[in-house]
């Protein structure tokens, strides 16, 4: 009976922890990461405002919600550039301008056609880097009758575009990923003691992501030495060619022409953007013009697609560019949850009690590996990588703040970005884990086979990759730089690959 009244006697110290456990847990069951973080929304406003729930409903749209929204360019860029970025993507897939230039690639004589085609697709998903679902349709769409014709097996066409596109698109500046990233970092340190620049945050956590950047790394090294551990060396080819999946072969100008445009005007823009005397590279990514220059970039960019895509078929245009912007809804939607929720733990004190739960016993550079781990368990349980960040980084970077307030203002900047890098690549791990991820079933069903097949093939690889990229995070928890760790972790890496004996 006395532990029962100590117990209750705590219960409102732990009310800060109801939204997100809320959150997780209806993630968990139903599978939906905005009907879940709503839900947390929802739950967190009637502790601010118990018990009166007519206030809850304005403290939550006069204080929160509204706010996250239109209070930042950041945020309002963030919404702007997506949805851009995402009827972009549409008209380059539609151009046919991709599907020309891997079959200009396999015009070429060579004495491997295999390795060749492989080798193709790969640079053909770096080449695709603004948007990861758009990447693993267009990728299986071109490569597949190509696979099934060199005897390739589609479970490593599927390995092949579901570990190329979504790390891709989370590491690159230009993506559909980026705006969402940069304001959700933005939202997740209003208590920061330093000036957040998040363009400037962003670059630093790219080498603190070695999940990320080791997959890319592994991949053409897989390619290489013909590797295929586990089922996929069961994994057979199929005898009848699909040629359904095929479609119209361009010029491969159609594509390239509006790509290099938008990778020359957002840098471009971003520049001109900057405020200040002093111009410089340095000044102009820290400046608040980055939104600003991102949305200009993005209409640019879909106007040069659009003038670009091909004559005969410019009547379809408008539809591609309204089903591409249309198809990045659901994620804005999880992207304006979460800087709402953040708001909302700001204000409950959500880091301040788990730093008390935990104590002194979890030292601050130790945080970006448990928060990788963390990250990979709940995207590979709820099968939503945009989730997984939208609901932990809110969390996660604020907690970073609480135990590495004692660290010099350097070293606290470096433990954010780990932070976010483990973020990112813990939700782009368990991503590739999940059965229930909707790139892991683009990429499985764009390829030709079952999502299960897909899942129980790409599974040794990410955990390679995975087992790597946590090596990485011990080294920077011994203060050894992000750049140093990932790269000793990946030259280690390629050294156990190339010695392996050749399987092929």
């Amino acid at each position: 009976m006395e532990i029962l009244i100590n117990l209750t006697s705590y219960l409102p110290q732990l009310l800060p922890l109801i939204p997100p456990i809320i959150a997780l847990i209806l993630i968990l069951i139903t599978r939906q990461a905005a009907i879940s973080l709503i839900a947390a929304i929802i739950a967190g406003s009637i502790i601010l405002t118990w018990p009166n729930p007519l206030e809850a409903a304005r403290t939550l749209f006069n204080h929160h919600f509204f706010p996250a929204i239109g209070s930042s360019p950041w945020n309002l860029a963030a919404i702007i550039f997506t949805l851009t970025l995402g009827a972009f993507a549409t008209l380059l897939e539609k151009s046919g301008g991709f599907t020309a230039i891997l079959n200009s690639l396999l015009n070429k004589k060579s004495n491997n056609p295999q390795k060749k085609l492989l080798f193709g697709v790969y640079g053909l998903g770096l080449l695709c880097f603004f948007d990861g679902l758009a990447n693993a349709v267009l990728l299986g769409r071109v490569a597949r009758p190509l696979v099934d014709a060199l005897k390739i097996s589609r479970q490593f066409l599927a390995y092949l575009i579901d570990s190329t596109s979504s790390t891709v698109a989370c590491v690159a500046f230009i993506s559909t990923w980026i705006a969402s990233q940069l304001s959700i970092i933005k939202t997740s340190l209003t208590e920061a003691p330093f000036e957040v620049e998040p363009a400037s945050l962003f670059f630093q956590s790219i080498p603190a992501n070695p999940y990320c950047l080791l997959s890319l790394i592994l991949i053409p090294l897989v390619i290489y030495k013909s590797w295929h551990p586990g089922p996929m060396k069961n994994a057979k080819p199929v005898t009848t060619i699909d040629s359904t999946t095929t479609q119209p072969s361009h010029s491969p100008l159609l594509a390239l022409i509006p790509l290099a445009i938008l990778v020359t005007t957002l840098p471009c823009f971003i520049y001109l953007w900057q405020d200040g005397p002093q111009w410089s590279w340095s000044n102009a990514f820290k400046s608040d013009g980055v939104p600003y220059a991102m949305t200009a970039s993005g209409f640019v960019a879909l106007a040069a697609a659009w003038i670009c895509f091909p004559k005969a078929q410019k009547h379809e245009a408008p539809k591609h560019m309204l089903d591409g912007a249309a198809s990045l809804l659901p994620a804005l939607i999880i992207l304006i949850c979460a800087w709402t929720l953040g708001s909302i733990f700001n204000a409950l004190g959500t880091a301040d009690l788990i730093k008390q739960l935990l104590g002194q016993n979890l030292s601050p550079m130790t945080i970006p590996l448990a928060i990788f781990l963390i990250a990979a368990i709940m995207s590979f349980l709820t099968g939503t990588s945009w989730g997984t960040f939208g609901l932990l980084m809110p969390i996660a970077l604020p907690l970073a703040l609480t135990l590495g307030t004692e660290l010099p203002q350097e070293e606290l900047i470096n433990l954010i970005t780990m932070t976010i890098g483990a973020v990112f690549g813990g939700a782009v791990f368990g991503d590739h884990c999940s059965p229930f991820s909707d790139t892991t079933i683009v990429s499985s069903l764009s390829a030709g086979c079952t999502p299960t097949s897909h899942v129980a093939t790409q599974l040794p690889y990410a955990l390679i990759a995975a087992i790597a990229a946590a090596a990485a995070y011990l080294l920077m928890a011994f203060n050894l730089p992000p750049i140093f760790a990932t790269s000793m972790i990946g030259i280690l890496l390629a050294i156990i690959v190339l010695t392996r004996k050749n399987t092929e």
